[in-house]
């Protein structure tokens, strides 16, 4: 089943969730990046759910919130994720994984709106920190595995250019408002 979930992905630092924190100010309904709040809350309080430490429980954490939101999410209702089930697919890749098929599943079963938000990697405004922990190189081998796996489950792509939040907010809303009339 598809939802009208508009997914706004990418290599992580590259803005995405900049645009979903606009998108929340404008009231629209969001899913947000759980990679980022579980890493964060995980360190904290000296928890081992890390994709370093305990991959796979942290694997079926971030897959429990993701379909929790999209499960949430009416069937006629637009909201917008910070990335979606199939990233989880991409970043398995991306780390030379083998257990995929439940990924390629889950990807397939939870479907989200045909076009695909890109944050293109942005050198300027890219930061490592705590949570983010990739080098920008390896930020953007991670872009083209999220870009790869969404074309392979036939999304359609759309590079957002390099403009400031609230015209990259503006050009998302203008193109899917196009699209739903």
């Amino acid at each position: 089943m598809q939802k009208s979930i508009v997914v706004i992905t990418g290599g992580p630092g590259f803005g995405k969730t900049s645009l979903i924190h606009r998108l929340k100010e404008l009231n629209y309904r969001v899913g947000d990046e759980y990679a980022q709040e579980i890493i964060q809350d995980q360190l904290e309080h000296g928890g081992d759910c890390l994709p370093w430490k305990n991959g796979k429980a942290f694997r079926e954490l971030i897959f429990k919130k993701r379909l929790a939101f999209w499960s949430s999410v009416g069937d006629e209702e637009l909201a917008f994720a910070d990335r979606g089930i199939p990233d989880q697919l991409a970043f398995a890749r991306y780390q030379g994984k083998a257990e995929l098929s439940c990924l390629i599943k889950n990807s397939r079963s939870y479907s989200y709106f045909p076009y695909v938000f890109i944050t293109s990697p942005w050198k300027e405004i890219y930061l490592q920190n705590q949570v983010r922990s990739e080098t920008f190189e390896q930020a953007c081998e991670i872009h083209e595995w999220i870009c790869k796996t969404y074309l392979d489950l036939g999304y359609q792509l759309v590079h957002l250019p390099k403009i400031d939040v609230e015209q990259r907010v503006n050009f998302i809303i203008n193109y899917i408002t196009k699209l739903r009339s």
